[in-house]
């Protein structure tokens, strides 16, 4: 009997609640769980199989394995669908987009990150996180079958987009105007 751990990410802290977000698979049954422990405990958990991934727009997403070369998405491309999401970049090499910002305090970037951590596991299709300084932390998405930016990397931007809360700290909000938006 085993227990196989693909991604598990825990928070607490010591003082008078302990706060927990994750998601992790066991033999190859997503275990889903949230706890706020205060003066009153309460924990979800769900077994169920995750709903079918929805990276492409229109509702169905492509698996990476199934994808080829000819997936991959041009810098015009990509740069047009950037357009409308000011806070991702184009990397130097045209193989990745990022998303990268200043968190007002640790258990912020903490919880920015656990809920891209739900929204990855829902679509499997996972970016490449990196928290630095307690608070900077940086998303970097692209297709790591292919090499480079395909359309499923797009539509997990713009979930992140749209599905995240991220509470940017003050200076960084100020030299960066347009996460206002957010």
């Amino acid at each position: 009997m085993g227990f196989r751990l693909v991604v598990c990410i825990f928070v607490a802290t010591q003082q008078r609640h302990a706060l927990a977000f994750g998601s992790c698979v066991y033999r190859s049954r997503s275990v889903q769980y949230s706890s706020q422990l205060r003066s009153s405990t309460t924990l979800t958990m769900s077994t169920e199989q995750p709903s079918a991934p929805a990276c492409v727009p229109g509702g169905k997403c492509v698996p990476c394995e199934s994808l080829d070369k000819s997936h991959l998405l041009s810098p015009q491309q990509v740069e047009s669908e950037l357009a409308s999401m000011q806070l991702w970049k184009l990397s130097d090499d045209n193989t990745k987009i990022t998303r990268s910002y200043t968190a007002r305090n640790f258990q912020t970037a903490m919880d920015s990150l656990n809920a891209i951590g739900v929204i990855a596991e829902r679509e499997n299709h996972h970016p490449d996180m990196h928290l630095t300084g307690y608070r900077n932390v940086e998303i970097v998405l692209f297709t790591h079958s292919l090499g480079g930016i395909s359309m499923n990397d797009i539509a997990m931007a713009k979930m992140i987009d749209d599905e995240v809360s991220f509470s940017y700290s003050p200076k960084w909000l100020r030299e960066n105007p347009a996460a206002k938006k957010d």
